[in-house]
């Protein structure tokens, strides 16, 4: 009997001993979506938006989740690399983060208008623009989205102002030229790859009343001719900070929107009474690049390496 007793007690403790390692094992197996939550995990997945749609004015409360990924989907195309759409989703998140302080006052954290905020999509939206890649493209972004959710850019510990673009010049703006005040974050880094990207450059043309139309929205401009347009004055990088027409000075912001041109940098020639505006880039050029960080991303750089080469002196937490 004292055996017997010996025998079943070993194998009690061998029992024991390899428990914890099945255990071990079995969440190894597990997907993702299983694992249990961490303290951090849970703050973020339980996390939710206040988004402010622009056409109805109407004020809908979402998760996060939902929100970056709407974001995400509307700001890069799905196509890009995984990295790339991982690092937006971070710029995205940290922008709004930033924007929910500014509208702290307000009922709502952001709004969906890309002129003040970024651009979001609901899924519903999006699949039907992505036609039969849908759930290809959906779960290709909801899984770079789930992947980085809750990370951020930050700058000596507080979030980073973290805008991004299509497509730069070649290189990316210095913030103080742009905006007159300066952030260090924000400053010229090389982004020369964005000029192998196929609508690097662009052209439209204007006729001179259509020309003449556009700005009376500014000033009444008479006497439009082919020397008309002088005193460009340019940043470092080559966006037009201010230009003149026909005597109206104008700054290179407004005379871009009122034309509609992919950007401020721009070339223009006159020929047969019309101008034609040749545009390099898309975007105002500040911080991320979106095609940069595809082809970073085409390199091997991780999407942390993508934002620290954006916004210098960041950190990814």
């Amino acid at each position: 009997m004292k055996s017997v007793y010996i025998i079943t007690m070993l194998i009690t403790a061998m029992f024991m001993l390899t428990l914890p390692l099945c255990a071990k094992n079995s969440l190894n197996n597990l997907p993702v979506s299983a694992l249990p939550l961490t303290e951090t995990e849970q703050t973020v997945s339980s996390e939710t938006v206040k988004l402010k749609l622009s056409q109805t004015g109407e004020i809908i409360t979402i998760s996060a989740e939902d929100y970056i990924f709407g974001v995400v989907a509307a700001e890069m195309p799905a196509l890009y690399e995984n990295e790339a759409l991982k690092a937006q989703a971070v710029a995205a998140y940290t922008y709004y983060i930033n924007k929910k302080e500014a509208y702290a006052a307000e009922e709502f954290d952001i709004t969906d208008d890309y002129t003040q905020d970024q651009s979001f999509i609901t899924a519903l939206a999006a699949r039907e623009k992505w036609g039969a890649g849908a759930d290809e493209y959906e779960n290709k972004i909801r899984s770079a989205v789930k992947s980085v959710l809750g990370k951020r850019v930050l700058y000596n510990g507080a979030p980073a102002n973290t805008v991004y673009h299509a497509k730069s010049f070649g290189v990316t703006e210095n913030c103080a030229e742009v905006w007159g005040s300066e952030l260090a974050y924000l400053t010229t880094v090389d982004s020369s790859w964005d000029k192998l990207e196929k609508n690097y450059l662009s052209e439209k043309v204007v006729t001179a009343a259509e020309l003449q139309q556009a700005l009376a929205q500014v000033a009444i401009i008479q006497n439009l001719n082919e020397n008309c347009i002088t005193d460009i004055v340019r940043t470092q990088a080559g966006t037009v900070k201010t230009l003149n027409v026909a005597g109206v000075s104008i700054s290179g912001a407004d005379f871009r929107k009122l034309l509609s041109l992919r950007s401020a940098n721009f070339e223009v020639a006159f020929s047969s009474g019309s101008y034609t505006f040749t545009t390099k880039g898309y975007g105002h050029s500040l911080g991320m690049s979106q095609y940069g960080a595809h082809y970073l991303a085409m390199q091997g750089k991780s999407y942390k390496e993508i934002l620290q080469h954006y916004y210098k002196g960041c950190v990814v937490e």
